[in-house]
């Protein structure tokens, strides 16, 4: 948005001409409304047309390509399987995003086979998939930044020097490492526990009728209960210990090197 009006306030001093700058905008515009169409369209495929040269995290896309934007990109890990679309924040550094919630338009209180596919629309709200993040982290060392912003409009993050998921037969357990930021660290209690959601209880809570999921509504690596919660009901709101009135999350990986 402020390179599109800085283009247009040079060409308006540049030409002298309030309708040639104005055309140039419109084109802008038109662009901008392109892209957003195209990264909708991406992210309602699940393979693109043609032959596709794809990498296999968003860092090296934008290591490859400096002028690379935010958006939609082919992701294959090394694992030899199916590729797959991620969407990547170039403006950040390079993270591929694997959460993120803005509005509460999607519905993030969902099953633990759900929860393992993934689900939403890739550019507005959605949850990557557990078995696409457990790939994309066990190919190489990669870090964990979470970007938290409340009701007033505060920004807090929260970065890991290390995260992955082990496999869906550890039931997609979370190894984290140090932590450094501005939210507080409330992830460190929730290292190795399992992948726990409503329908498959898997927290270590000492009263076995409680199910951390179902009861803070929200699907999580539940210990007994929680620090941190951001896939819970929006409505009750994404839950991080310290912090109050948090509308809008992301969680986002890339490797180290």
């Amino acid at each position: 948005m402020v390179f599109r009006l800085c283009l247009c306030v040079v060409l308006l001093a540049a030409c002298g001409y309030a309708n040639i700058s104005g055309d140039y905008c419109q084109v802008l515009d038109n662009y901008d409304s392109f892209k957003t169409s195209m990264d909708n369209f991406l992210a309602s495929r699940d393979e693109t047309c043609g032959d596709t040269y794809t990498r296999c995290d968003c860092r090296s896309i934008l290591k490859e390509f400096p002028e690379a934007e935010d958006g939609v990109y082919r992701i294959k890990p090394t694992d030899g399987k199916r590729s797959f679309l991620a969407y990547c924040d170039m403006t950040g550094g390079g993270w591929l995003v694997f959460q993120r919630r803005l509005d509460g338009s999607e519905d993030f209180y969902r099953t633990w086979f759900e929860y393992m596919d993934g689900f939403g629309n890739l550019t507005q709200e959605f949850w990557l998939g557990n078995e696409k993040i457990h790939r994309l982290t066990k190919q190489k060392t990669n870090e964990l930044r979470m970007d938290l912003v409340n009701n007033t409009g505060s920004h807090f993050y929260a970065e890991y020097n290390s995260f992955h998921l082990g496999s869906m037969s550890e039931f997609y357990t979370l190894f984290i490492g140090h932590y450094s930021g501005t939210a507080g660290d409330q992830m460190l209690y929730h290292n190795n526990s399992r992948f726990s959601a409503k329908n498959l209880d898997m927290d270590t809570h000492p009263t076995q009728s409680i199910n951390c999921a179902a009861y803070h509504t929200g699907t999580w690596w539940y210990k007994a209960c929680m620090h941190s919660g951001l896939n819970r009901l929006y409505s009750k709101t994404p839950y991080w210990s310290g912090l109050t009135g948090v509308k809008t999350t992301s969680m986002k990986i890339r490797p180290l090197n």
